[in-house]
């Protein structure tokens, strides 16, 4: 990673909240930077280069943690992180989520196999593995889930139902007000578990948009 991105990374990092900003949380962002941009032109993982993926998808990532850790008060939360594909937001929480258990789902083969290399380059494979598999095909349960740039819930929320934990949180990141409403009817009627629903706004260092995270709840 160029000086110049270092710094704007340990700038915004240091923003979300100064305690996360030590050398081992630089080293695993900027090391993730460094293997999505050397991959990106073959596998097609996210469509930013430079700043704007530093800003719109590592910090983006990044911003809520917070608001994720509040959602688990146990001892060692298992998190699944659908969808992995370049590691966001898997790969950014896990960064700072030393003591979680993280799983990443990812069903493509090439994908996954970036995300196994990118774990090792990282120093986490400690904490966080991949399961290459579609999420019907996922079989642990979890207190956390997480996703971003997903499916959309009429097409996960049996799954979702089934390998969450009761009292287990989704935090699903989004920015459209008409799709939170539409995905929140969708959570509304559904006919198994009951979610409770929340929404909450994030802010994201030098970033002039607008950004909110779906919060699920299982009963």
């Amino acid at each position: 990673m160029e000086k110049e991105l270092l710094g704007l990374l340990e700038d915004g990092v240091s923003r979300i909240n100064s305690k996360l900003c030590t050398d081992t949380v630089l080293r695993r962002l900027s090391r993730l930077y460094d293997e999505i941009s050397l991959f990106n032109p073959s596998y097609g993982l996210v469509n930013a280069q430079g700043r704007d993926l530093v800003i719109r998808h590592i910090l983006d990532c990044l911003a809520p943690v917070g608001i994720i850790i509040s959602g688990s008060s146990a001892p060692r939360p298992r998190m699944a992180d659908l969808g992995s594909g370049s590691g966001l937001p898997g790969l950014v929480l896990a960064s700072v989520l030393e003591d979680w258990d993280i799983s990443l789902v990812e069903r493509m083969g090439r994908r996954a196999g970036f995300l196994r290399n990118t774990v090792a380059a990282m120093g986490m494979s400690q904490s966080v593995k991949v399961e290459q598999k579609d999420l019907s095909e996922v079989q642990n349960s979890y207190d956390i889930i997480t996703f971003r740039a997903f499916r959309q819930f009429k097409d996960i929320i049996s799954d979702l139902d089934r390998i969450l934990v009761p009292g287990g949180k989704v935090f699903a990141y989004k920015s459209s007000e008409e799709n939170i409403q539409e995905e929140t009817e969708v959570i509304r009627s559904y006919s198994g578990c009951r979610f409770t629903t929340e929404v909450c706004d994030y802010e994201v260092p030098m970033l002039d948009a607008k950004r909110r995270m779906l919060i699920l709840t299982k009963d």
